[in-house]
């Protein structure tokens, strides 16, 4: 069976990729701030839950160094409210970088090098799409969030993996959940010859 590691999974999003994967036959750990939302992923869906801080490196290597993830699937999106950019605050916008953008390239730092040396495992960055109310803040990390993915892409071209940033653009959560299914089903055990791409930028 293979292994899926989502994050945002307590948000709608994020909720929904975790239980199309389960349904799919996936093992899913879904990462969340929400307890109550956690547990009724297990109760319902057999969804394994991770409540964790990501700003906490060291419980973030301690919960990943054992799993073995065939696909880390980055769903978060924790903003704080839209405003003019001068009336956020410092801890606002650190937030916003460290739970939307560092967070996701030290987990995807933590699960790489496995991945590349079994020449298989996928990548998804899951982005709120064209939405009308971004605020600077919110335009800025995803801009990051796109140029990491693509940067990604190309550096790992040859190693068969798939890394794939996703613009929701309108998408509803579950239908963005289709689409992330869909794609990691094919994921074979080994893909050496194939190519990682990003597939939408946003």
């Amino acid at each position: 069976m293979k292994t899926a590691f989502v994050t945002g999974a307590t948000r709608k999003t994020g909720r929904a990729i975790a239980i199309a994967l389960s349904r799919s036959g996936w093992r899913v750990l879904a990462l969340g701030r929400d307890r109550s939302i956690l547990e009724a992923l297990r109760a319902d869906h057999g969804i394994e839950p991770l409540a964790m801080d990501l700003t906490d490196r060291d419980e973030m290597r301690a919960i990943m160094v054992n799993q073995h993830i065939d696909a880390l699937v980055i769903a978060t999106m924790r903003w704080p409210d839209t405003k003019p950019y001068v009336e956020y605050t410092e801890a606002e916008i650190d937030m916003a970088m460290e739970v939307n953008l560092a967070a996701a390239l030290h987990l995807t730092r933590n699960v790489l090098p496995v991945m590349a040396a079994r020449k298989s495992g996928a990548m998804v960055f899951v982005g709120p799409g064209k939405t009308p109310m971004r605020s600077t803040v919110q335009t800025t990390a995803e801009a990051a969030m796109t140029a990491f993915a693509a940067a990604l892409a190309a550096e790992y071209a040859e190693s068969g993996l798939i890394i794939q940033c996703l613009d929701r653009d309108g998408q509803q959560p579950n239908e963005t959940a289709t689409r992330v299914v869909q794609m990691l089903d094919i994921l074979p055990q080994h893909h050496p010859s194939r190519p990682a791409t990003v597939e939408t930028i946003y």
